[in-house]
């Protein structure tokens, strides 16, 4: 699979994961709750490391190609 998620992406997923964690041990919630929290944060943290997400795979969405600002030698020569 190729690579789908940007580098913004990458930041949040990972810092949103790790909040989560926090969350499950810090928090007392019922356990269920601790169980689904920690299976988000969990498939977060994956693929913010190996920058590939599943469901943008599904969804046909890519944030790792971001528009970049074309510039050509002929726009700085003004021809």
């Amino acid at each position: 699979m190729d690579r789908n998620v940007g580098p913004e992406d990458r930041v949040v997923r990972i810092v949103v994961a790790l909040g989560l964690c926090l969350i499950v041990y810090f928090a007392d919630l019922p356990r269920t709750a601790d169980i689904v929290i920690a299976v988000v944060a969990a498939y977060l943290l994956l693929s913010g490391l190996f920058v590939r997400c599943v469901i943008y795979k599904m969804i046909d969405v890519d944030t790792s190609i971001q528009e970049q600002p074309y510039s050509s030698t002929d726009e700085r020569s003004g021809l």
